[in-house]
């Protein structure tokens, strides 16, 4: 049986310090690398950006004990009357770590762009909309379109790139019954509090498609029947069966005035509530 020597320990130390170190290594190599290039998504949920730094005081430790076990390290500090202030003389693993921490925290600046955020107000008639919460803006910056949701009126896009203060750019509401008042180029600026994107409601919404039956007390569709929205608004007769059916120069959910006249007598005068979906069924 071989006698074990200083020199075998010594060896198998070295052997599990490097394997112990390099895995330390490649793990905190592999999160710097997620951090660097899934930045975006990361902040997107929350992960900011300076826990990138914290990795890098470790990675810079496994870095150097891994390169350290296979080099020697050494620092000295020599002081004499040619040297005031005395001379450092680094090596080996320290000048690694010193590398890794100090270029991760300049490297990554030397491109950095500022960015600002932009928030949006939907105005409607020169009114704002507060109470609009569904629908969202897509705003064109960059390689790919940004979207933020509208909430009570509002819409905030985050890490607008500063290259694209104070210029025009393409944004498109994707709301229900809305579009953009004039033009789809907005100004945009990091010193404004709002910028200000003018709705108005689409050809469509502004109309709404009624219709309905009438009947008398005996169960009895009422034909020629006058109905009359909005006193003359809108107007139409019922067919051979009671039903009518017309378009109202109105947005759907609008409360109107109706009069049905049976051979010009007044048979119903009320307000009703405009729907496209939900008919006017009226029993006289």
């Amino acid at each position: 049986m071989k006698k074990k020597t200083p020199g075998d320990n010594e060896s198998n130390g070295q052997k599990g310090w490097l394997i112990v170190s390099g895995i330390a290594f490649l793990i905190t190599l592999l999160a710097a690398c997620i951090l660097v290039f899934k930045g975006e998504e990361l902040e997107n949920i929350g992960i900011v950006g300076n826990i990138y730094y914290i990795i890098l005081v470790p990675l810079g430790f496994s870095s150097a004990a891994f390169l350290g076990g296979a080099m020697k390290s050494y620092a000295s500090f020599t002081s004499n009357e040619s040297f005031r202030y005395g001379k450092l003389h680094l090596t080996g693993p320290i000048v690694i770590f010193a590398l890794v921490v100090g270029g991760g925290f300049v490297l990554p600046r030397l491109d950095k762009n500022d960015f600002f955020d932009l928030k949006f107000r939907v105005v409607e008639k020169g009114k704002t909309s507060d109470l609009l919460n569904d629908g969202k803006l897509i705003l064109y910056v960059g390689k790919e379109p940004k979207t933020a949701n509208i909430n009570d009126g509002e819409a905030i896009f985050y890490n607008i790139p500063e290259e694209f203060g104070n210029k025009r750019v393409k944004i498109l509401p994707v709301i229900e019954n809305y579009q953009l008042a004039d033009h789809d180029q907005v100004l945009i600026t990091k010193d404004d509090n709002y910028i200000d994107i003018e709705l108005v409601r689409t050809e469509e919404s502004l109309n709404t498609q009624v219709r309905g039956s009438i009947i008398n007390s005996e169960n009895i569709p009422v034909k020629n029947a006058f109905l009359n929205f909005g006193s003359g608004l809108a107007s139409c007769y019922t067919n051979q069966n009671g039903d009518f059916f017309l378009t109202v120069p109105l947005p759907e959910g609008e409360r109107i005035s109706l009069k049905v006249l049976i051979d010009n007598v007044v048979e119903f005068d009320e307000s009703v509530t405009l729907s496209s979906g939900i008919p006017i069924n009226l029993k006289l």
